[in-house]
């Protein structure tokens, strides 16, 4: 396959991650399906990571010049801006942790290279370097409580502080040991990530995570302690709903 077929058939893979969910219960099994459905695409990217030092500008920049391409195409201000979230949240979700399990030793530092050049196209979506293995490590480490952990880093509290540690066990022990509760963690892991990202483009984005804690978090963190397991909940759910509202249908 030379350099223009593949460039083509990277983006038929990222148009179709894109129509892929981020959720915690099915991402696993979702990027095996991925990679079984684009197994001679990988190998493909991993001959040419293997066989060229530097990799071909053509393979690092084909993304980053595509969605760029794509945002410009699109007129209205608010609708860029909301396309540019759903493609940075695919970028580091799907698409570099897909490309990084290519098996070519050099893989993941092509992706880094991928996510410089995204960076560099478009300053003002910037993303991170993600991998599968840091994303699946999260959900299995419980630290992927979206919301709570950007209000929390943003009052310079660490990962494993106390009120973080206290409801990511109220989530576990409580919330998913009932069907009803297993379905609104299902329902916050998919509408969360895109939440936080929209928040932290907000000039005044440590304004809104500290008005989250005042006015939901730490009663929140007072109600598990008094007990009050479903009036935590309600609170919970009723701070969701009003960010879904503000941050996703505004």
């Amino acid at each position: 396959m030379d350099i223009n077929e593949l460039r083509e058939e990277l983006i038929v893979l990222y148009n179709d991650t894109m129509t892929y969910k981020f959720d915690k219960e099915t991402y696993v099994s979702e990027i095996k399906k991925l990679k079984k459905k684009y197994s001679g695409l990988l190998n493909d990217i991993a001959e040419i990571c293997t066989a060229s030092e530097p990799v071909p500008q053509e393979i690092i920049s084909c993304i980053p010049e595509y969605v760029s391409s794509e945002l410009r195409a699109i007129g209205s201000k608010r609708k860029k801006e909301l396309a540019a979230l759903d493609h940075k949240l695919n970028m580091v979700s799907f698409f570099m942790p897909l490309i990084g399990e290519a098996p070519a030793d050099n893989a993941k530092e092509v992706t880094k290279q991928m996510a410089d050049e995204w960076n560099r196209k478009m300053p003002g979506n910037k993303i991170g370097h993600s991998t599968y293995e840091s994303i699946n490590n999260g959900f299995r480490r419980g630290i992927s409580c979206y919301i709570s952990t950007a209000v929390y880093r943003s009052l310079d509290k660490p990962d494993d502080c106390y009120e973080l540690t206290t409801l990511r066990n109220y989530r576990d022990s409580y919330l998913m040991s009932s069907e009803e509760g297993r379905e609104i963690v299902k329902e916050y892991y998919n509408i969360a990530p895109t939440i936080v990202k929209r928040i932290d483009k907000k000039t005044d984005a440590d304004d809104i995570y500290r008005g989250i804690w005042e006015q939901c978090l730490s009663p929140c963190i007072h109600l598990i302690e008094e007990n009050k397991n479903e009036e935590c909940r309600v609170l919970y759910s009723t701070m969701v709903r009003k960010l879904e509202k503000e941050y996703l249908y505004s």
